[in-house]
C-alpha cells in the first residue's frame, strides 16, 4: 500500500457544503513568499464540529451528552491546522494562517511518507476555480451638460451620447466574496446627479444596481493590489465624484470638489490572470514549500457522473484548463506528474477521450468507480493506451459512512476488472481507516495473491485479527449487500431518520448474537482489543435500528397528540402517549452511543460520532423536546434527558495512526480515556527498535 492521494474542494466566492478547502492554496506566483507562506489568499476551512455544512448543525463538543464531550479537547474541533481560526478564519491574516499551516502539515505528513517509500498526491478540479474573478472595470464618464461624473462597470449604454468616456478608476469583482462591499450605483433625478458609493450620500438617491463588489474599507491587499476609492462632492454643481486614480484626485482637487471620505478598495490593475498563471502559482508553492509530492491530479467535477457529454462546452473547457496546467508544470519545472482523476474516466460516449486529447505531460489517467462503487470497473479503461491508468474502488461510500460498511467481494472483483482492463495502478476511497481495514487488507493481500477469494480472505484475517477462525462465517456471510444498511445519505452523509419499519428489523442482526457468542473463545489481549471494535461496532449498528424505531415511534405520538385541541386532554396524552416514548428514545440512543463511544480507536470514530449527534441525534432527541415541554407545561427531567456521563467501560484509546518514531523527532501522542470514574494518569510504554529485524 504506497500511495496518499486527497482531492481539495474547489475555490468558491460564497461559503458553503463542499468548497474552499486549504490542502491546495489557489493564488498567484507572486502572492508566494520565498518559503512557500502565501501573501494573500481566501477563507478557508475543513469541516468541523461549528460547521453548519454537510448537513451539520453547529455544536460545541463540550454539549455533547452520553460522555462524548469527553474525547474531544476543544468545542471546535477539526483539523489542527485550524487551531486559533475555527470555525473559519475571519480576517486575512487568518486565512493565510490557515493555508501556511497546511502547508506544514502535508510537508511533514509527505515526508514521512516518503521515508517508507509511500507516493503521495494532492489536487483540485476542473475548470479551475480561481479566487474572486472575473473583474470589471469602473468607466468614469462625463456629462458636460448636466456637469455630472458617472462611475459605472457598463458602457453606458443608458447615457444618450450625454456622457463622455474619461478614463478607468479602478477594477471591481464581478460575484461578492466574504468582507466585500457592494458598489453601487444611486441617482438623484432632481439634481441628475449618479454617484457610486456603499449607500446613498442623502435623501432623494435612489438604487440603480450593483456595480460589483470591493474590499471594505479595512481591508487591503499587499504589493500595492489595492487603492483606495475616493468620494468628492462639488457643492455649486451638485455633483458627487469617486476616483482612485491620482489623475482623478488631481482633477478633483482642481475643480471645486470636496473630499467627502472613503468607499472602498478597489483593484488597481485589471489585468486578468489565466488559469496558466494560476497553475504556475500552484506549482511554485508546492515547490517552494518542500513538499515531497509525486503526483498532481486534476479531477472531474462530480455532475459529470450525471451525463456529461464531449460535445458540452464544459468538457472543451475542461481540455483547456488540463492543458493550461500542462504548461504551467513545463514553466515551472515541476518535480511531480500530473494525472486525472474524478467521478468518471471521461465523457460520453467514449469515456477514454482523454488519453487521445491529453498530452504527454500527464501521466496516469484515473477516476472513481461510478455511482459510489455500485457500478463496475468502466471498461473505457482498455481503450486507454498511451497513458498509464489507475482504477478507484470504493472502500466506503459517504451515504452509509456512520455505519461499518463491509465490501471485500466487491473490492476483489473491481480488481480483477482493473486488470482484465489492462490497469497499472489500484487505489481505494476512503474516508474512516478502521473501519475500512478488512477492504484495504484485501486488496494488499490480492495484490501479491491474485487468486484470492473473499471467503480465502476472510478465514485468514480472522485468525490474523482474533486467533480463531470462527468469526469469518459471521463476516462473510453480511459482507456486502447482505449487511444491514441502517443510514442513507440526508443533507450530508450517514444521516438517521425515524423509520417505523426499523422495528421489524430485529432479525437482520442476528448475526450480531452469533459473533458475541464467539468472544469466550478470543484470547485477552490485542486479539480481544480487536474483537471487541467489531462486536461493539455492530451492537451501535443494530443500536442505530432501534433508535430510529423508537424515533418513528415518538413522531407517530407527538403528531397525535399535537392534533388534539384541548389543553388538559393534551397534557394527559403528552404524558401518558409521547413521554414513555420519548423515554424510550433516549434510552436507545444512549445504549447506541455507549457501543459507538467502544469503537473510538482513530480520528474516524472520532468523526462518527461528532456526525451522529449533530446530524441526526440533535434532531431526533434535542429539538423536539421543546415542543414536548410546551404539551407537558414542564421542563423535561430524568429518563427523558440524555445524560452527559459516560455509562460505558473504562477505555484507552489512542487515536495516532503512527507507531514508530526516529531518533530526534519531536512526536505527541495523543490519548483519549472514557471511563465513568476519575482518571488520576496514563502511562506512555515504548521500545528501542536499534537491532531489532
Amino acid at each position: 500500500m504506497n500511495f496518499i492521494g486527497l482531492h481539495t474542494y474547489p475555490y468558491d466566492p460564497t461559503p458553503g457544503t463542499g468548497r474552499d478547502e486549504p490542502t491546495v492554496w489557489v493564488g498567484l506566483k507572486n502572492d508566494v513568499n520565498d518559503d512557500g507562506t502565501v501573501k494573500n489568499s481566501y477563507p478557508t476551512s475543513y469541516a468541523n464540529t461549528m460547521r453548519n455544512q454537510w448537513g451539520y448543525t453547529a455544536l460545541p463538543t463540550g454539549n455533547y451528552s452520553y460522555g462524548a464531550s469527553r474525547i474531544f479537547d476543544t468545542d471546535c474541533y477539526g483539523n489542527p491546522v485550524q487551531v486559533g481560526n475555527c470555525p473559519l478564519p475571519t480576517t486575512p491574516e487568518g486565512y493565510n494562517a490557515v493555508f501556511d499551516k497546511t502547508g506544514i502539515m502535508l510537508k511533514n505528513s509527505f515526508e514521512h511518507a516518503q521515508s517508507l517509500n509511500v507516493k503521495t498526491c494532492v489536487g483540485t478540479e476542473t475548470s479551475l476555480s480561481t479566487p474572486m474573478s472575473p473583474i470589471a472595470s469602473l468607466n468614469l464618464y462625463y456629462s458636460k451638460t448636466r456637469q455630472d461624473n458617472f462611475l459605472t462597470t457598463t458602457e453606458c449604454a443608458e447615457c444618450e451620447n450625454l456622457y463622455e468616456f474619461v478614463r478607468v478608476e479602478g477594477f471591481v469583482y464581478a460575484h461578492p466574496f466574504p468582507e466585500s462591499v457592494a458598489l453601487n450605483t444611486y441617482y438623484n433625478g432632481q439634481l441628475q446627479d449618479n454617484v457610486l458609493s456603499v449607500k446613498p450620500p442623502a435623501e432623494g438617491y435612489v438604487l440603480v444596481r450593483t456595480e460589483g463588489y470591493a474590499f471594505s474599507n479595512s481591508t487591503r491587499l499587499s504589493g500595492n493590489v489595492t487603492t483606495t476609492l475616493l468620494m468628492y462632492y462639488n457643492a455649486d454643481i451638485h455633483d458627487h465624484l469617486s476616483v482612485s486614480t491620482p489623475e482623478g484626485e488631481a482633477y478633483a482637487k482642481t475643480h471645486g470638489y470636496t473630499l467627502v471620505g472613503s468607499v472602498a478598495n478597489v483593484l488597481a490593475n485589471g489585468t486578468v490572470s489565466t488559469p496558466k498563471e494560476y497553475y504556475e502559482g500552484i506549482f511554485m508553492r508546492i515547490q517552494k514549500l518542500g513538499i515531497p509530492l509525486d503526483y498532481y491530479w486534476i479531477w472531474t467535477p462530480e455532475g459529470w457522473d450525471g451525463g456529461m457529454t464531449s460535445t458540452n462546452p464544459v468538457f472543451k473547457a475542461a481540455v483547456d484548463d488540463l492543458a493550461s496546467a500542462g504548461q504551467a508544470h513545463a514553466a515551472v519545472n515541476a518535480s511531480f506528474k500530473l494525472a486525472t482523476c474524478g467521478w468518471v474516466v471521461g465523457p460520453l460516449p467514449d469515456r477514454s477521450i482523454f488519453d487521445r486529447v491529453l498530452s504527454s505531460d500527464y501521466s496516469a489517467i484515473t477516476s472513481i468507480d461510478m455511482h459510489v462503487g455500485n457500478s463496475p470497473v468502466d471498461p473505457a479503461y482498455v481503450n486507454i493506451t498511451k497513458h498509464d491508468k489507475w482504477a478507484i474502488p470504493w472502500m466506503e461510500d459517504d451515504p452509509g459512512l456512520t455505519a461499518p460498511e463491509l465490501w471485500v467481494n466487491r473490492t476483489l472483483m473491481h480488481m480483477e476488472d482493473a486488470k482484465k482492463y489492462g490497469c497499472q495502478g489500484l487505489l481505494g476511497i476512503h474516508w474512516r481507516t478502521v473501519q475500512t481495514s478488512p477492504q484495504i487488507a484485501a486488496m494488499a493481500q490480492k495484490s501479491w495473491n491474485f487468486g484470492l477469494t473473499s471467503n480465502d480472505f476472510w478465514k485468514s484475517w480472522s485468525i490474523d485479527e482474533f486467533g480463531i477462525p470462527d468469526p469469518a462465517t459471521v463476516f462473510a456471510a453480511v459482507e456486502s449487500f447482505n449487511l444491514p444498511r441502517p443510514v442513507n445519505w440526508g443533507g450530508g452523509p450517514g444521516a438517521f431518520a425515524g423509520n417505523i419499519a426499523q422495528c421489524t428489523w430485529g432479525s437482520k442482526y442476528d448475526f450480531v448474537d452469533t459473533l458475541a457468542s464467539m468472544k469466550s473463545k478470543v484470547k485477552p489481549g490485542s486479539c480481544l482489543d480487536r474483537f471487541e471494535y467489531w462486536l461493539n461496532s455492530f451492537q451501535y449498528m443494530r443500536g442505530i435500528s432501534r433508535t430510529e424505531c423508537a424515533w418513528g415511534q415518538y413522531n407517530a405520538a407527538i403528531k397525535k397528540v399535537g392534533k388534539e385541541s384541548d389543553p388538559a386532554t393534551r397534557q394527559r396524552m403528552a404524558e401518558t402517549l409521547a413521554l414513555p416514548l420519548r423515554e424510550q428514545l433516549v434510552q436507545n440512543a444512549t445504549e447506541m452511543m455507549t457501543y459507538l463511544l467502544q469503537t473510538v480507536s482513530s480520528t474516524g470514530e472520532m468523526g462518527t460520532i461528532m456526525n451522529v449527534l449533530s446530524h441526526s441525534l440533535v434532531h431526533a432527541i434535542d429539538e423536539p423536546a421543546a415542543q414536548l415541554e410546551s404539551y407537558l407545561g414542564r421542563a423535561l427531567t430524568g429518563k427523558a434527558v440524555p445524560s452527559r456521563a459516560y455509562a460505558g467501560p473504562t477505555k484507552l484509546a489512542v487515536p495516532t495512526v503512527r507507531s514508530v518514531v526516529t531518533k530526534g523527532e519531536n512526536f505527541t501522542i495523543r490519548a483519549v480515556v472514557l471511563s465513568s470514574c476519575t482518571v488520576q494518569s496514563v502511562s506512555l510504554f515504548s521500545r528501542n527498535m536499534i537491532g531489532i529485524v
